[in-house]
């Protein structure tokens, strides 16, 4: 008896290939999207450690402006005189080196510093307008507090708060 060869024709081995490539290409999408995701939670982690010691910060000098502030024509110590109109704020001009640094709980991970700007008397309510003249008891001091944190590592996530506080 007689056999017959059957010609091959290789289909098995592009199948394969074909399906190979396609998982090739599925893992390594899946591998791209793991490390963004890592980039992402790593971004996230380092935003909330600076929120937190900004926010600290900003606590630490509320506390220092609700107390009686001596304020000087420079600033000393993180306590500044008022604003001048027309020129950049202090806490955007990277230039400015008045700020006092705030107790930090994670050194390691965040520097931050704070400032407070007096922004002159204002009134204590609503009917201050109302009286003429205006009484000295009707004006209180007004403090401009801004806080900035800053994370050490090669990111250096910034966050910069601000609050305003009123003796």
């Amino acid at each position: 008896m007689t056999r017959f060869a059957h010609p091959q024709r290789g289909v098995a081995l592009i199948a394969s290939m074909l399906i190979l490539i396609i998982i090739t290409l599925l893992g390594l999408s899946s591998m791209r999207s793991a490390g963004l995701q890592e980039r992402m939670s790593g971004n996230q982690y380092d935003r909330n450690v600076v929120l937190e010691a900004a926010e600290a910060a900003l606590r630490e000098a509320e506390a220092i402006a609700a107390a009686p502030l001596t304020v000087t024509a420079t600033c000393s110590n993180g306590v500044c005189p008022r604003p001048v109109a027309g020129m950049a704020d202090r806490w955007s001009d990277p230039d400015f080196t008045g700020w006092r640094a705030a107790t930090s709980t994670r050194p390691e991970l965040v520097t931050s510093q704070f400032i407070i700007e007096d922004m002159g008397p204002q009134p204590v309510d609503g009917t201050c307008h109302l009286q003429i003249p205006v009484e000295p008891t009707c004006l209180v001091p007004l403090y401009r507090v801004t806080a900035q944190a800053v994370a050490t590592n090669a990111r250096g996530t910034i966050v910069t708060l601000q609050s305003n506080i009123r003796q």
